[in-house]
């Protein structure tokens, strides 16, 4: 404060600490799975209800929602209803209150008949969560990218739409080719393949940067985010690998 009988405060700017938030949109394949015994911290193995339908197949997750907390991890080996994960885990989930979810996590798929949704959708939250950014990651063989294609696939017919929805839709871009995310203020890197390597398209959206705000994700609402692919970018198509990972932190429950 500067001005007659007033004086300088120095402000010390600092960053949050509020707890971080990762989550990888996923094609939601089984939502009505149940946990047969309860999860403590350090387990490797989840038991689930049977007709569960995990097959470790490549991109496979399962999500535990509980309590504000949540668990997405790559599935490793099923042996009937029991599913060993990649990692341990690192959080309590219960019996009587965890949502359990089956889907998979690569979008590299044929949505060309029949549109399909990649999605981030809190279950048992009551806490809002703010996204700050988002990294997209494309892979695709012996296809060199440029700005006119769809990472090193020929652009788009229809395009990626990525969409955030509640009760309406607010659109997050429609995406044909790799100069519409750098238009809508994406950071595009075009990784040169090493020798018998592959080729890669990296995105991230600085959402705070560009926009001078965060997205909030209000799960009371429901907020949901969805990217929708309306077109073959199958590993057939070319493109061997693509993810969609949605950073940021929770709030402080406001």
């Amino acid at each position: 404060m500067i001005g007659p009988g007033k004086k300088e405060i120095d402000v010390v700017v600092q960053d949050t600490t509020f707890p971080l938030f990762q989550y990888f949109l996923m094609d939601e394949q089984k939502t009505d799975i149940t946990l047969t015994s309860d999860v403590t911290v350090g387990d490797e193995i989840i038991n689930v209800s049977s007709g569960h339908g995990f097959t470790p197949v490549a991109g496979e997750h399962i999500v535990l929602f509980e309590n504000n907390r949540y668990t997405q991890l790559r599935v490793k080996s099923v042996a009937t209803d029991a599913i060993t994960v990649d990692e341990p885990l690192t959080a309590i989930y219960t019996i009587a209150g965890t949502a359990v979810i089956r889907g998979n996590i690569l979008m590299n798929v044929d949505g060309s008949s029949t549109p399909v949704e990649f999605i981030l959708n809190l279950r048992n939250f009551t806490i809002p969560i703010h996204l700050s950014k988002i990294i997209i990651t494309m892979q695709h063989g012996t296809n060199v990218p440029d700005d006119g294609k769809f990472g090193g696939l020929a652009a788009l017919a229809d395009g990626m739409h990525f969409f955030k929805e509640n009760t309406i839709k607010f659109s997050l871009g429609n995406y044909i080719q790799n100069q519409d995310f750098k238009d809508t203020g994406g950071q595009v890197e075009y990784t040169d393949k090493a020798p018998a390597g592959t080729n890669a398209t990296n995105i991230v959206f600085d959402i705070k940067k560009t926009f001078g705000q965060v997205i909030r994700l209000d799960p009371n609402i429901p907020d949901i985010i969805k990217g929708i692919v309306r077109t073959n970018i199958s590993t057939g198509a070319g493109m061997v690998k693509m993810t969609a990972s949605m950073i940021g932190s929770y709030t402080s429950g406001e």
